[in-house]
């Protein structure tokens, strides 16, 4: 990325000179990296600043092509917040409730696509519990009703394989820095066919869909993630797992009363969420300052509201006050792990609990 911050080395890659060209070049290489870790083509691609963007474009820009709506109950506050600007303007919008481990009923899915024509939008992967649906089986239903399907595949795609051809999705959402590339750069694909209206308008950049400069210096390092993604996220996927699995068991033996609220299985490699019973999760990160754990969703930590994916699984409000959530990824190494579990086992006997 260095070299396209440089200011000498600035180009608009929308203008018809040599300096544009050239980052013209480097935009749409960064278009084919993310299309090879998708199965897309390059042309499907939109640059956008992030997930959130792409999820408001997929479901904004699309509602004037369905009658109705379908969204889960553990979906992105990016996904479950546009669908409530939808339902108050007239569109019917239909939220599955899950199952314990996150999942939602797929009979029930079927039963809400007979007869209407719908967009479907079920995250790859979620955020705060790791579950991650059969996107495959959900993609030929909706296929198979004329639904168009949506995925929020933010949390997914650093550690999990996804096609978009054999998944039958339409449209899919990814964030940069989820992908070890910097904030402030993400994209939507859009299946060739669907035609997204746009959220802004001006400059007609990016077939109209997302007009504005395209920032060359971040579609490099979004580029350059994807290639190594495509590259080790298997070993990745399997490396983090082991750690997760030995971070739980130190956990449990800290603290035997814990529960588990991310599945066992389906379920991201870098991502548990427990619960301590009777604990005050805001309060009890005081305790260690040194380690980056949160209680919730990052976008929805300043709420203070107890989080919409642990009530949709059914906790509590209490519990779900109790509740942590870990993410481990590329970087975490055994030594964090231990240090960790280590630490949160000497707040919680200061506290006076076993540990």
């Amino acid at each position: 990325m260095l070299p396209w911050l440089a200011a000498e080395a600035a180009g608009n890659p929308h203008s018809e000179h040599t300096a544009g060209w050239r980052a013209a070049a480097v935009v749409d290489e960064t278009r084919s990296s993310i299309a090879n870790l998708i199965g897309a083509q390059p042309a499907e691609i939109v640059l956008t600043s992030g997930a959130t963007e792409a999820n408001n474009i997929a479901l904004l820009g699309l509602a004037a092509e369905v009658d109705r709506v379908i969204v889960s109950a553990i979906e992105h506050p990016s996904v479950l917040e546009p669908a409530e600007v939808l339902r108050s303007r007239g569109v019917t919008v239909t939220v599955l409730p899950v199952s314990r481990d996150g999942q939602i009923d797929l009979t029930a899915l079927t039963r809400e696509l007979e007869g209407t024509r719908a967009l479907v939008s079920i995250m790859a992967a979620n955020n705060e519990i790791g579950t991650v649906p059969p996107l495959a089986e959900i993609g030929k239903l909706c296929r198979a009703h004329g639904a168009i399907f949506h995925t929020d595949a933010a949390q997914a795609l650093s550690t999990q394989t996804l096609d978009v051809g054999p998944a039958a999705i339409d449209l899919l959402s990814l964030s940069g820095h989820k992908l070890y590339a910097p904030a402030g750069i993400g994209a939507l694909y859009v299946r060739h066919g669907i035609s997204c209206q746009p959220l802004i308008f001006g400059g007609g950049q990016q077939g109209g869909v997302r007009p504005g400069t395209v920032p060359v210096a971040l579609c490099t390092g979004l580029g350059e993630a994807c290639r190594q993604t495509l590259a080790r996220r298997e070993d990745d996927a399997k490396r983090i797992a082991t750690l997760r699995d030995r971070l739980y068991a130190a956990l449990q033996e800290a603290c035997p009363g814990l529960q588990r609220n991310s599945p066992k299985t389906a379920v991201l490699p870098g991502c548990l969420n427990i619960t301590v019973p009777g604990l005050d999760a805001a309060d009890f990160l005081l305790d260690l300052p040194s380690l980056a754990v949160s209680t919730g969703a990052a976008c929805s930590s300043l709420s203070g509201r107890p989080s919409h994916v642990l009530h949709a699984i059914g906790l509590t409000a209490e519990q779900a006050h109790g509740s942590l959530r870990f993410g481990l990824g590329r970087s975490t190494t055994a030594q964090n792990v231990d240090a960790a579990a280590a630490q949160i086992g000497a707040a919680l006997h200061g506290r006076g609990r076993p540990g």
